[in-house]
């Protein structure tokens, strides 16, 4: 009974603060209240990948705050892993920025949080990834496009086939890699896929977001927009 009165009269005295007063309370709270945001997760470009795209997309999965904050992110690409040489910095509230980059050149990014009350998080992991020194050996494949089901679509069976299209203008042989799930944007479902269907199972009344990244031969990657569909 005593830990319940605590934990009550902790509740009200945190309820009664403002956020400058809670910055400044020390309390021997039963639970624990996380102040900075989550560590934002890099998605893309993956670690140790080789880009034959130099104008390209990063992207990575949206943090999260306890206080329920409103979020920003700073990332920084830099030529060292120890980010002495920064090349790009910036900060977005979306979770995908682009930049325009050397060709030939080894990079590194890494991405931290920020909320409005300026908590942070701290940085990611650090990914690597490397630019062709030639642009025009390879042309990488096109962006694939959705088949099935359409975006925003409603679908009543419990084992849904996910239908795309994706073309390389070399000719060159394609595989895929299948994002899936209930999260946006979802996480690594499938790998090295050569056909462009896919079956996964789904439940009812649920919403699923899926992408598709077509690779080819040469190490060229396209990655599509995430879709979405609805069960019913």
């Amino acid at each position: 009974m005593k830990k319940i009165y605590t934990l009550l009269l902790s509740i009200l005295i945190m309820l009664s603060c403002t956020d400058e007063q809670l910055d400044e309370i020390q309390l021997d709270f039963p639970f624990h209240v996380t102040l900075s945001p989550t560590v934002p997760k890099l998605i893309y470009p993956s670690n140790n990948l080789v880009c034959t795209n130099f104008d390209l997309e990063f992207e990575w999965r949206a943090s999260r705050s306890e206080l329920e904050n409103s979020i920003a992110y700073t990332i920084e690409i830099a030529s060292d892993n120890l980010f002495s040489n920064i090349l790009f910095k910036t900060n977005t509230a979306q979770t995908i920025k682009s930049f325009n980059l050397e060709k030939g050149t080894t990079y590194f990014w890494r991405v931290k949080a920020i909320d409005e009350k300026g908590y942070q998080s701290t940085y990611s992991r650090i990914y690597t990834f490397f630019t062709e020194p030639e642009a025009g050996v390879n042309t990488i494949p096109n962006t694939p496009v959705i088949l099935s089901p359409t975006m925003g679509a409603s679908v009543s069976e419990t084992q849904t086939t996910l239908s795309w299209n994706a073309t390389d203008s070399d000719g060159d042989p394609l595989l895929f890699d299948i994002y899936f799930g209930e999260s946006n944007p979802p996480q690594l479902f499938a790998e090295n896929q050569n056909a462009m269907t896919l079956s996964v199972q789904t439940e009812a009344n649920k919403t699923y977001y899926w992408r598709v990244v077509a690779k080819d031969d040469k190490q060229g990657i396209a990655m599509g927009r995430v879709w979405n569909f609805r069960t019913e």
